[in-house]
């Protein structure tokens, strides 16, 4: 199955680094897979970047309370997340750690999956660990 990339930039005042650490999610939506990327000073938590992909989807959501994130969409499902470090300079991507939402990522896979997306991160040499 092929991923879709989807990369939250940084703000504008950021947008000139050239590295910067943020979190990420793997999930899947209608048959897709994707990895959902955004930096630390967008969303530092995983459910508030699920909202964002939630809220840029039209896919019905609602928070519960500060930390329940609840989804009205029976074909989503997330596989878990980490973080993440990118280097537009050395063109690296390192992906490690874990969601304590939604446990860690599938690494399976995910190296081919990453280089065949078709994203500028796509020719990046990728790291896991």
């Amino acid at each position: 199955m092929s991923v879709v990339i989807i990369d939250y930039p940084l703000p504008e005042s950021a947008a000139s680094r050239t590295e910067y650490e943020g979190k990420f999610l793997q999930l899947r939506w209608r048959g897709q897979e994707y990895l959902v990327f955004a930096p630390l000073t967008l969303h530092r938590y995983h459910n508030q970047l699920l909202a964002h992909f939630l809220a840029d989807q039209a896919i019905p959501h609602c928070w519960s309370n500060q930390e329940t994130l609840q989804i009205d969409e029976p074909e989503l499902t997330v596989s878990g997340g980490g973080r993440f470090r990118v280097n537009t300079l050395t063109e690296t991507l390192l992906l490690w750690d874990n969601s304590q939402a939604y446990g860690r990522f599938e690494e399976n896979g995910l190296p081919d999956k990453i280089a065949g997306a078709g994203h500028p991160w796509s020719g990046y040499e990728l790291k896991i660990s």
